[in-house]
């Protein structure tokens, strides 16, 4: 929905002198706006020379205002009736300051919260393996019901039943051999409360498929779904994957990860935690269809602890959870909050975690957890570590990434960064894509199964040395990828060619040295998207761009850091004093000047 614009320009506005106030208490050291201003809460007096204001808007003005802003309707009938009952010009403001309170003490407010960090953050859906819908992130076998006309009506088999002669043989009640194919009933993960049958291999637990074939805890072969089938997805459409796949579907997985960072932001300034926790917190929010991507992340790691842990899906396991405010508590399809490293082993809680692969063989534990940066959307969405640094730096930072006209380049040989005439890009691109290495698609168009994503040298994900040659089956992507553009010697991979002769491995070396830097920050050697979080608002630049970002929602423009910088910096001072709570920034922009007159 379109907000009511109008825009302001003051041309010289420098450090706004007629401020007084609150933000004198800011300390050299913070991340942003620590600059001793003697300055007001919002600073939201005009220059001296950027002439006068017309008088304050009228009461109902205000009010429309208020409202546009808050939730993007106007006020109803009732609620001018109520202001105009309330008495004079002065109660009639005092109207309008209750009633900003009573909308961002409403759902309304989580939705619009919403709403803003889906926009801003705009994280795009997963992108087809194959045909579509072999989409990827479900990383489970479907199932679906035999027909109402088969001996095993409404019990669930695998589409394909592989070595069985397919599905329609299993829902006939035979198996290749003319055998009883096998039948479990379990209560399904994504049917709590509830009993289904599976029958012929989805019901497989002996851990052994056919010829041997050695389960692991997998769904592969003719293993089965595993307990309470949470190795599968159940597809109640005709062709598997497409309600999961549609992109208006609100309930399908791949719209859902593509939400949840902007739900997570809307989670944050709704239950008022800061907004650093958007970028480097071990929390977020998601259904338990969103959390089921998590726990599949983790098994494909050779970590199945989640597979037999009914915590993740069974409603009484986690109705304590904080939810939006527009589910019950224990709701599945509520957006609740979980921890990360709890559902998904392969990202971690530790907030300072360092691993030199040039000096350490043993695996890497994990990536720490960083918030919308390691969510299952942002990095499928996006499967290049250039594409989520570039994308993470202009959404984040409000970094602008063109180059200047009538530049004279050296000549391209390998590193972009150095060389050619994408280097001015890339110098600033590459720092924060050497964070974002250790997650890769790798396609498995099959059944609705979707792709895979390797994370090296973490779990599982560990190859013989021959997969730096290209040698099969490491022709295609992610490996070709890898071979092509992690060489020695560049500023994304900071290695000799003699430590990845010695081990391959050094090439995803994944924080930045200490004698590069990003947004003039020198990285405390934390690894991951986390260490690139820990620049971003060491630097200023992610709490000014929130600023700016929620400056915007509530006064219908953005603020111009060149001619606006004195503005800028004492709102973000005052954005960091206040806890970088959404709220009560957002409350404050209602109460500036600048609102009330219309500005």
């Amino acid at each position: 929905m379109m907000r009511p614009m109008r825009w302001l320009s003051w041309m010289a506005f420098g450090v706004l002198a007629a401020c007084t106030g609150d933000i004198s208490n800011n300390q050299p050291g913070d991340d942003a706006g620590s600059h001793g201003l003697d300055a007001g809460p919002l600073c939201d007096a005009p220059p001296e020379d950027a002439g006068t204001f017309d008088d304050l808007l009228s009461p109902s003005r205000l009010l429309r205002r208020a409202s546009m802003s808050l939730r993007g309707t106007p006020p109803t009938d009732a609620e001018y009736a109520a202001q105009e009952a309330a008495g004079d010009e002065a109660a009639q403001r005092a109207f309008v300051n209750t009633f900003v309170d009573q909308q961002l003490a409403s759902p309304a407010f989580y939705q619009s919260m919403f709403e803003l960090g889906r926009d801003w953050l705009n994280v795009p859906l997963a992108p087809p393996t194959a045909d579509s819908p072999e989409y990827g992130p479900q990383q489970q076998r479907s199932i679906q019901r035999c027909g109402a006309a088969t001996p095993n009506a409404g019990k669930w088999a695998y589409i394909r039943e592989d070595y069985e002669g397919g599905m329609a043989r299993i829902c006939g009640g035979q198996t290749r051999d003319g055998g009883v194919p096998l039948e479990l009933t379990v209560e399904p993960w994504w049917a709590p409360g509830t009993t289904t049958t599976l029958v012929g291999s989805a019901a497989n637990i002996s851990g052994i498929g056919v010829n041997d074939f050695q389960c692991n805890g997998r769904p592969d072969n003719t293993c089965g779904c595993g307990p309470n089938a949470v190795n599968c997805h159940a597809d109640f459409e005709q062709y598997a994957g497409w309600e999961h796949f549609l992109y208006w579907n609100p309930a399908g997985q791949r719209r859902q990860l593509a939400e949840e960072p902007g739900r997570l932001f809307a989670h944050l300034a709704w239950f008022d935690r800061p907004m650093t926790d958007l970028i480097a917190g071990t929390t977020s929010v998601g259904t338990t269809n969103t959390i089921s991507a998590y726990v599949m992340q983790g098994a494909e790691s050779g970590d199945l602890t989640m597979l037999s842990d009914d915590s993740w899906w069974k409603p009484g396991r986690f109705s304590s959870a904080p939810v939006d405010p527009l589910h019950l508590s224990g709701d599945p399809e509520g957006w609740r909050e979980f921890d990360v490293p709890t559902h998904s082993r392969v990202f971690i809680a530790d907030r300072s975690y360092r691993y030199d692969p040039r000096e350490t063989a043993a695996p890497m534990l994990g990536l720490p957890a960083a918030g919308i940066l390691t969510s299952i959307g942002f990095l499928a969405g996006q499967p290049r570590e250039r594409l989520r640094a570039s994308r993470a730096l202009e959404i984040l930072g409000c970094e602008v990434l063109s180059p200047p006209a009538g530049q004279t380049f050296n000549t391209y040989v390998s590193d972009p960064a150095k060389e050619g005439p994408c280097q001015h890009c890339h110098r600033r691109i590459d720092p924060a894509a050497i964070h974002f290495k250790r997650f890769a698609k790798q396609g498995n168009a099959f059944e609705g199964y979707g792709a895979t994503y390797p994370m090296p040298a973490i779990g599982n994900w560990r190859w013989p040395v021959r997969w730096r040659t290209g040698a099969y089956p490491y022709g295609g992507e992610p490996f070709s990828h890898w071979n092509r553009w992690y060489t020695a010697g560049t500023q994304m991979t900071p290695v000799t060619q003699a430590q990845i002769d010695a081990d391959p491995l050094v090439v995803f070396i994944d924080f930045l040295p200490p004698d590069q830097t990003l947004l003039g920050q020198v990285s405390d050697g934390t690894v991951g998207p986390l260490g690139f979080s820990k620049l971003l608002i060491a630097s200023g630049q992610y709490d000014r761009c929130v600023v700016r970002r929620l400056h915007q929602f509530v006064l219908g423009r953005d603020i111009d850091p060149a001619k606006e910088t004195g503005y800028l910096d004492l709102l973000t001072a005052q954005f960091i004093n206040d806890g970088r709570k959404a709220r009560p920034f957002v409350k404050a922009l209602t109460q500036s000047d600048l609102f009330q007159r219309g500005l």
